[in-house]
């Protein structure tokens, strides 16, 4: 359906950034599934495979809470406890975990697959485009208090 620009103009933020949010979890998810994992799995492999030194859990919580400060983290949990099952991750006599070689060789797996995700995701959508939304979401959250430093790469 196609709406007029001031038809779009009355419609609710929240159900647009709702909606696209939980079609691009979907989507993720779904391509990460592709290769047996989720978002909390992909997230404990990547926070363990960006690491200088091994981590505990609580640490490895830690890093992911303030890198994606929108995540529920008690999901972790579960998902490091199946990559330890599928020996993906490893943990030593200190409680520290670490990547095994499988879990290594699935990061560089899902590393290789993110450009996709994200062309198929931006698709039709022009850098311009896409940081002129993002400019607007920020603004509107400033205005509402909300916290506008998101930084990925903490």
């Amino acid at each position: 359906m196609e709406f007029t620009d001031a038809q779009l103009a009355q419609q609710p933020v929240g159900y647009w950034t709702g909606a696209v949010r939980a079609a691009v979890v979907q989507y993720i998810n779904g391509r990460l599934g592709e290769l047996g994992l989720t978002q909390p799995h992909w997230w404990s492999i990547y926070q363990l495979g960006e690491s200088r030194s091994r981590l505990t859990r609580d640490e490895l919580l830690e890093r992911v809470s303030r890198q994606r400060p929108y995540v529920d983290v008690s999901t972790l949990g579960p998902a490091v406890d199946d990559l330890l099952g599928s020996e993906q991750l490893r943990v030593d006599e200190a409680g520290r975990l670490s990547l095994t070689e499988t879990g290594t060789a699935l990061r560089d797996r899902v590393l290789a697959l993110l450009p996709e995700v994200r062309a198929q995701i931006h698709d039709g959508i022009s850098e311009e485009d896409y940081v002129f939304v993002v400019k607007v979401l920020r603004r509107m959250l400033g205005n509402i208090g909300g916290d506008t430093g998101f930084d990925q790469a903490l």
